[in-house]
């Protein structure tokens, strides 16, 4: 996904509210793991402008593309 992507919540089924990615932000994250060492990964988030005004920050794994989700 990248900045300018039409996208949905993946998470939300009784509503259907379209939106724009107008931002995107990495961050560098560490988790511990118990024997086997630090595990290190990036997190992706997008800030979304929501078509009912609304602007939030989603992690990848909550938005779908748009037109996936209409099924094209």
């Amino acid at each position: 996904m990248k900045v300018g992507d039409l996208v949905v919540r993946a998470y939300a089924f009784h509503t259907f509210i379209p939106g724009i990615i107008v931002d995107s932000q990495t961050q560098e994250l560490e988790f511990d793991g118990d024997s086997s060492g630090t595990f290190k990964y990036d997190e992706v988030s997008y800030v979304v402008a929501w078509s009912d005004g609304v602007m939030t920050s989603e992690l990848d794994s909550e938005l779908e593309y748009l037109e996936a989700a209409l099924g094209r």
